[in-house]
């Protein structure tokens, strides 16, 4: 079955009174005020592969590095920068269980993917990048399956949450070199079920892309034609 956004109706985003999940004003629109949904979107110029930004190169451009060495995944759909203050909302996410922010940035990530898919059909699943299940019991919750709930709820895509494995426990890979990155994560995943030919990998920030890039080449060994890559947030 092929999806296409154009059968997503916008009001699929929810309106609703609560506080901004930043300043913690009175907002009525995805979890954000105004002052903060503006500092926040993503605007500018990326690659439409790996997402980095192209600074004055045309919109729709390949950066030079995706050129020369593409990626294992076809593009890359961010709500936000990984930056100051929404940083700072990730880390209380994962660490300090604040999980209303997990709708308010899925709700900005799904704006993007609507503008993104407006000509182009969605993918078959979403797949999570899952935890190993030491930092799982650890975490207790896994937040890119829980933000791959909420867009499965919005987009009515099939949610294939138990597909891809964690196998290799590595350690917290912050303030990581990419080298080192890469190490940690070789043979990190498996893939325990059939995956359709495209499919989309949630995760909540992608940095250097080492996890996705791994992730992508066991999918790709399983049968997987086209990756896209759909996060909270991007470096």
């Amino acid at each position: 079955m092929v999806y296409n956004l154009f059968s997503i109706v916008r009001k699929n985003i929810p309106q609703y009174s609560g506080n901004c999940s930043l300043c913690g004003l009175s907002t009525e629109y995805s979890g954000f005020c105004e002052p903060c949904l503006s500092a926040v979107q993503r605007d500018g110029h990326y690659c439409q592969q790996c997402g980095n930004s192209l600074g004055k190169q045309p919109f729709g451009a390949t950066c030079g590095q995706c050129l020369k060495k593409p990626p294992r995944y076809q593009t890359l759909v961010a709500a936000t920068h990984y930056e100051f203050p929404v940083s700072h909302a990730i880390s209380e996410m994962k660490f300090e269980k604040q999980l209303h922010h997990i709708r308010s940035f899925s709700n900005l990530l799904l704006e993007a993917l609507l503008k993104h898919y407006q000509d182009t059909p969605l993918p078959q699943a979403i797949v999570p990048i899952p935890l190993h299940s030491n930092r799982l019991r650890e975490r207790g919750f896994n937040q890119s399956q829980l933000i791959a709930k909420h867009l499965n709820r919005k987009l009515n895509i099939p949610l294939l949450d138990h597909a891809l494995l964690r196998i290799k426990d590595t350690p917290h890979q912050i303030g990581l070199k990419a080298v080192e990155r890469r190490k940690n994560l070789k043979r990190a995943f498996t893939v325990k079920q059939e995956l359709p030919k495209h499919i989309a990998l949630v995760d909540d920030v992608v940095t250097t892309g080492s996890t996705i890039q791994e992730a992508s080449k066991q999918c790709l060994k399983h049968g997987v034609e086209r990756i896209d890559v759909w996060c909270l947030a991007k470096t």
